[in-house]
């Protein structure tokens, strides 16, 4: 008789310990599951930003390099001015003067004149170099003021693009937390059950000597990890709702968040928050048909790569 009630109590606590340990793990799974999803909207919102920050780089590495073409004109026109006035002040010196109208200047009365003529053109080629000099050093100071929001434009882009894969690393690991959770969620049901089967063999008359425990609710199945939005018979239902919560008129590129120069590389103008709900589905897939899924990253919380 002690044998047997020592039997049912122990398998008793056993059942509910594995109870406890049980709706622990179902917790632990479904917080991270809740976790994973709104990691999925960060992941396509520093996807975005980063691509406005490239977008960005692009821009003001074309300006630099068009203020470098100014200051290298303004280099040159300078060099040449003052190659001017270098020629001149020689040919004053070994001729007199070789311009056409210093060549009709004459000796005598005509002296003066000459001088005068000499002294206006070096004082206007003087000028114009000192033009030049200003003009290059405005340039050179733009030039390095665009350097130096290129220089922060890109740290934030290779910021935003380290947050990105540090946000894929952690997720690739609750992934594989959640599954591993699964796993034991679904031994801890199959030991309960194996447990509530040793209780109904225990003998019938050690039975009477002790007292049942409470009635416990039967296990249920181990909660899978939330799959990513259905997308039904349309895949790219998914991608608006995790790109833009299926808006049409969202600024940054509507429903799919095309980028002007992508949707304007499908054929058509201005931008596509501008466009139907019907022409940005008809660009979208014509995208798709032409990269495959790649330009979207939550194709892969979509299922589709």
């Amino acid at each position: 008789m002690f044998v047997g009630a020592t039997l049912v109590a122990l398998v008793t606590q056993q059942a509910v310990a594995g109870g406890d340990t049980l709706e622990d793990k179902r917790a632990e799974a479904s917080r991270l599951t809740n976790e994973l999803e709104s990691q999925a909207r960060r992941v396509v919102e520093l996807d975005r930003r980063h691509r406005q920050a490239m977008a960005r780089v692009a821009e003001l590495e074309g300006r630099v390099r068009q203020a470098e073409g100014g200051v290298r004109s303004a280099m040159a026109q300078q060099d040449e001015a003052r190659r001017r006035l270098q020629a001149q002040a020689i040919d004053a010196y070994m001729r007199g003067g070789s311009f056409t109208v210093i060549g009709k200047l004459k000796a005598g009365a005509d002296l003066p004149l000459y001088d005068t003529y000499l002294t206006v053109a070096a004082g206007y080629d003087r000028n114009a170099i000192e033009r030049f000099r200003g003009a290059r050093q405005d340039l050179e100071a733009r030039r390095h003021a665009l350097e130096l929001v290129l220089t922060r434009t890109r740290s934030e882009a290779n910021r935003l693009r380290s947050d990105r894969a540090a946000l894929d690393t952690a997720t690739a690991a609750q992934r594989s937390r959640v599954a591993q959770l699964n796993g034991e969620v679904a031994a801890l049901v199959a030991a309960e059950q194996r447990r509530r089967a040793a209780l109904v063999a225990v003998p019938a008359p050690v039975q009477a000597q002790t007292v049942s425990p409470s009635p416990r609710p039967a296990p249920t199945a181990a909660p899978l990890v939330k799959a990513p939005p259905a997308t039904g018979s349309d895949p790219f239902a998914c991608v608006r709702q995790l790109e833009s919560g299926g808006n049409y008129s969202h600024p940054n590129g509507g429903a799919y968040q095309f980028e002007d120069a992508t949707w304007q590389s499908l054929g058509y103008s201005g931008s596509a928050e501008d466009a139907t709900p019907a022409v940005q589905d008809e660009a979208a897939r014509k995208l798709q048909a032409r990269d495959g899924w790649g330009p979207w990253a939550v194709a892969p919380s979509c299922g589709l790569v």
